[in-house]
C-alpha cells in the first residue's frame, strides 16, 4: 500500500511537469488531448491497483477493516505517532522529482534570462533559482500542514466511532 501512494505522488508530478512543458512548448489546441492522456493514465492506475489489492485480499485472506487500519496507521505517522516500530515508514525520496524540476525549469529559466554581461546572468539565474526553492519549500510546507489536518481529522473520526462502538 504504501508503494502505491509514493507511485500516485510521483505521477502527480510528473503530470504536473509535463503540464508546465506543453504551456511552454505545444502549438495549437493540445489541452484536450492532454487531459484525456492524464486521465487515462489515472484510470489504468487505479483499475491496476484495484486488481492487484483485490488478489492479494483475496489470497492472504485479508478484511477490507484492514485498509483503515491502515490508513490510520499512516495518520499516525504523519503526526509523528509511532503505534508500532517494527513496522515501516513512508518515506518520500526526492530526487526523481528534483530532476524532473530541473529538466522542466532549465528552458524556463533560457527564456527569462537577459543577455548582457556574466555577472547580470549570474545574478538572474541565482535570483530566479532562490524563487523557485522558496516556492517549492512554501509548497512542501502546505502540503505537510494540509495532511497533518487531515490526518488529525481522520485520527479523530476513528477515535469517535470507536467510542461509539464500546
Amino acid at each position: 500500500l504504501y508503494p502505491d501512494i509514493i507511485e500516485r505522488f510521483h505521477i502527480t508530478t510528473y503530470v504536473l511537469f509535463v503540464l508546465s512543458q506543453n504551456i511552454l512548448e505545444a502549438e495549437g489546441p493540445w489541452f484536450e488531448s492532454f487531459a484525456i492522456d492524464v486521465l487515462q493514465v489515472y484510470l489504468c492506475e487505479t483499475f491496476i491497483d484495484t486488481i492487484k489489492h483485490s488478489f492479494l485480499a483475496k489470497f492472504n485472506e485479508i478484511k477490507p477493516s484492514a485498509y483503515s487500519e491502515f490508513l490510520e496507521d499512516l495518520c499516525k505517522q504523519t503526526l509523528n505517532e509511532k503505534p508500532n516500530e517494527h513496522r515501516k515508514d513512508l518515506t518520500f525520496i526526492p530526487l526523481a522529482p528534483a530532476s524532473v524540476v530541473i529538466r522542466v525549469l532549465t528552458p524556463v529559466y533560457a527564456i527569462v534570462l537577459p543577455y548582457g554581461p556574466l555577472p547580470w546572468r549570474i545574478f538572474w539565474i541565482i535570483f530566479w533559482s532562490s524563487l523557485t526553492y522558496i516556492m517549492l519549500a512554501i509548497c512542501k510546507m502546505l502540503v505537510g500542514l494540509s495532511l497533518r489536518r487531515l490526518a488529525t481529522w481522520y485520527i479523530n473520526q476513528r477515535l469517535e466511532s470507536k467510542q461509539h462502538v464500546d
